[in-house]
Parts: C-alpha cells; structure tokens; sequence
C-alpha cells in the first residue's frame, strides 16, 4: 500500500516537472520580449501580437505539455487544448497588460491647444474738441 502511494507521489511530481520547465521558458521569454518592445517602441496595440510571435516556439512547447498533463488527467483532448489556450492567453494578458500601462504613462503629454489670446477693445481715439 505504501508502495502504491509512493509510486503515485512520483508520478504526480514528474508529471508537474513536465508543465514546470515549459511554463519557465516560457514565462521568461515573455519577459524578455516585452522589454525589447520597450527598446523597439512597440505600440500597446500591437503588443500581444509582438509578445506571441515573439515566443512562438516556448508557447507551442508549453501548450503541448499542458495538453498532455490534461489528457493525463481524464480530459477531452479538445477540452484539453481549450484549457491551454486560456492558460496561455492568461500569461500573456499580464505582461501586456503592465506594458500598455507603462506605454501609457510614459507617453509624452498631448500638446494642449494654446488658449486664444484675450481681445481687448481697442481704445477709442478722442477727437480733439
């Protein structure tokens, strides 16, 4: 009985340590790439686009580990690769979010219209009486 639960306590551990360096490579990589889009002045538009292109291969990498642990653990393979999907737009949500925050607040100011100069009433000339 030991045994068994020992066997299964290792399993479980080998089976996080699967999603685990996946989930690091790509983690980092996002932020590494939000801070060369912070070089590269990459619009807060465009920046999930930059951050997922960016990381192409970690991204893959991480979502066939999380399939695979999610079949592991009973789903649907389609369930499965839905659940990654939300996996991974959660992690690049975050850094997106902090990078138009960023882009937002170190925007140079709008230039404020110059108010129109008052017009006074010209002085009326006095005629000599």
């Amino acid at each position: 009985m030991i045994a068994l639960l020992g066997a299964s306590a290792l399993v479980l551990a080998a089976l996080q340590a699967s999603i685990a360096a996946p989930t690091s490579a790509f983690r980092g990589c996002l932020h590494e790439a939000a801070a060369k889009a912070t070089n590269e002045k990459v619009s807060g538009d465009t920046i999930e686009t930059y951050l997922r292109n960016a990381c192409t291969v970690q991204m893959g990498t991480l979502k066939g580990a999380l399939v695979a642990f999610r079949m592991k653990n009973g789903m649907t393979k389609k369930a499965a690769a839905d659940d990654a999907e939300m996996t991974i737009e959660d992690y690049v949500a975050t850094p997106a979010d902090n990078y138009k925050c960023l882009a937002q607040q170190n925007a140079p100011a709008k230039p404020q219209p110059a108010a129109a100069p008052a017009v006074t009433p010209a002085a009326q000339p006095t005629s000599p009486q």
